[in-house]
Order: structure tokens, then C-alpha cells, then sequence
């Protein structure tokens, strides 16, 4: 086997490895190009510094990388993925090697299905231990409730040259979640405003006055024509506990159903201290995939 750099003739076997490695944890093929494009040309990625990819008999087995926050130390999220055929165990050991060798301080996170246990048992023996949950929720639209905007608030669509600020919005809501956002305006543009995907009339933005209070960034969800995705969610600290949230969401239903589309999707961190899984499941939501997030110690 041969651990190296991914190169620009790798691209495609690069997107049916990890579609190979979804369709085997969730039963969903579901990573688009355009999602894999974006993440080799995100500003803060050095595909020859962060990224490997395992080859064995001149096809591609495994895949790795490294995207840490600047906290300190840091929290190095790593994709590790592996063809469905591979040897598990081999395959995995190989994989994080590297991340031992790429990284010198902090704590290494993995992800995948709850129901992957030949990942999970490939990891369990390499020393990751269960970290927390993630959900991917859903609703039928049709069932989804009429949404009541509280008083003295009002929501519209973004406006041109509104983007830092919502920005800005984001990034303090982060900060009461349990992983802190704290990426610059021009690594989180580059995957929220890319094109193809950027919709400003699925930017839903509640306002008091001039203030903005919170926000719904919606998208259509790239892996079901037929979907909306709710990107981004949050409501400001001095607006909460007012049903804006729920409000947002429901909005960003109703903006879907406008569209002729029949099903609204979302992710959520399962104990989200900001008690988003519950808004979620009020609204009618149902969760239809869970992400298990394992973490070890950097061993240097």
C-alpha cells in the first residue's frame, strides 16, 4: 500500500471512494462533486500538506485529512474512509499513522454511521472512544405547521452586501454550541456562497428594528431535487426563548413549499446545548440518520 498526496487525476476515483464508503455506513451515495471540489479549493486546505489517499494494486483504498480549529490546543477534524472491500483494521492503522505524523498536539476526530460497525470497531481498536451524536432530521412538508412570527419582529430575504453581517451573527450564535465556530469570512463564504448552491431568496433574516435577531440560511438539498436543506439556524442570545427559532424554521419550510418542494432536511448535534433537537422535533421533524463523532488524544 502507498500513502501520498492526492493529485488532480485522482479526482473522480477520489469521489467514488468516499460514495463507496457512504453507500456502505448510510445506504446513501451522497457526496456530489461539487461538495469535494469545494473542499479541495477551501482557503484554509493545502491538499499537499492535508490530505492523503491510500493505494493499493493502482486503485484507491482509503482516504484521509485534517481540518483543525484554531483553538487551543486544537480540534483536528478528520475524514477517514475506506473501501467497503479493504481490510479494515490494516487499512485504518495506516490511515491514522499519518494523522500521528501530520499533527502534534490536541485531540483527532472521526466520523461516521451509528450503524458502521466495521468502522467503528477499526477505531475502537486503534484507541477512539464515543465522543457524541449527530442527527440528519427531515419533514414532509405537507405536515408542517403554519409558522407565527413573534411580536414587534419581522423576517425578510438577505439584501446585497449583507453577508458579513450575517456572518458575524453566526459566529457569536457558535459560540453557544458545543463545537464553536471559528472560521474567517473567507473560508465560510467559500462553502455558504459557492455557486450553484447560493440561493440569498433562502436567506431568511428576523429583524427588530435594524437589529438582527436571527437567521434561517436554506439551500436546496444537492442530493434530493425535490428537498430544502436549512444550512444554518440560530437566533441571538437577546431574542431567545421567544419562539423565533421555530418561527425561522417554519419560514424556511413554507419557503420550500413555495418552490413545489415536498421535503425539508437539516443536521443537528443530538445534545445541542441550545436545545435545538427539541425545537426540531416540536416542529414535526424526524430523525432519519445518526453520525457518531469518536475522538482520541494527539499521541505525538
Amino acid at each position: 500500500m502507498t500513502l501520498r498526496p492526492p493529485r488532480d487525476d485522482d479526482f473522480d476515483a477520489m469521489l467514488e471512494l468516499m460514495n463507496a464508503h457512504q453507500l456502505a455506513a448510510y445506504g446513501e451515495a451522497d457526496v456530489t462533486a461539487d461538495e469535494l471540489r469545494t473542499w479541495l479549493t477551501s482557503p484554509s486546505v493545502d491538499v499537499q500538506r492535508d490530505i492523503r489517499v491510500l493505494e493499493q494494486d493502482e486503485r484507491l483504498v482509503g482516504y484521509v485529512d485534517v481540518d483543525p480549529t484554531k483553538t487551543d490546543p486544537p480540534l483536528w477534524w478528520c475524514v477517514v474512509q475506506f473501501a467497503p472491500d479493504a481490510d479494515a483494521d490494516s487499512t485504518a492503522a495506516e490511515l491514522v499513522g499519518w494523522l500521528e505524523e501530520r499533527v502534534d498536539a490536541g485531540r483527532l476526530r472521526v466520523w461516521s454511521s451509528a450503524t458502521d460497525t466495521r468502522f467503528l470497531a477499526a477505531m475502537d481498536r486503534l484507541g477512539f472512544a464515543l465522543a457524541r451524536h449527530s442527527y440528519r432530521m427531515e419533514i414532509d412538508l405537507a405536515e408542517a405547521q403554519e409558522p407565527t412570527l413573534p411580536a414587534g419582529l419581522s423576517v425578510r430575504t438577505l439584501a446585497d452586501g449583507e453577508e458579513r453581517r450575517v456572518y458575524d451573527a453566526v459566529i457569536e450564535v457558535w459560540r453557544d454550541t458545543s463545537d464553536p465556530n471559528d472560521e474567517t469570512f473567507e473560508e465560510w463564504s467559500h462553502w455558504v456562497m459557492r455557486e450553484g448552491t447560493f440561493d440569498p431568496s433562502l436567506w431568511l433574516l428576523a429583524l427588530e428594528g435594524e437589529e438582527l435577531a436571527g437567521f434561517s440560511i436554506c439551500s436546496k438539498d444537492v442530493n434530493d431535487p425535490s428537498a430544502g436543506h436549512v444550512d444554518l439556524l440560530g437566533v441571538r442570545r437577546a431574542w431567545r426563548r421567544r419562539g423565533l427559532g421555530e418561527a425561522l424554521l417554519l419560514r424556511s419550510f413554507q419557503a420550500f413549499r413555495d418552490r413545489g418542494w415536498t421535503r425539508g432536511t437539516l443536521g443537528v448535534d443530538a445534545s445541542s446545548p441550545t436545545g435545538a433537537t427539541r425545537l426540531y422535533e416540536r416542529a414535526g421533524m424526524r430523525v432519519y440518520r445518526t453520525t457518531v463523532f469518536l475522538e482520541r488524544p494527539v499521541r505525538g
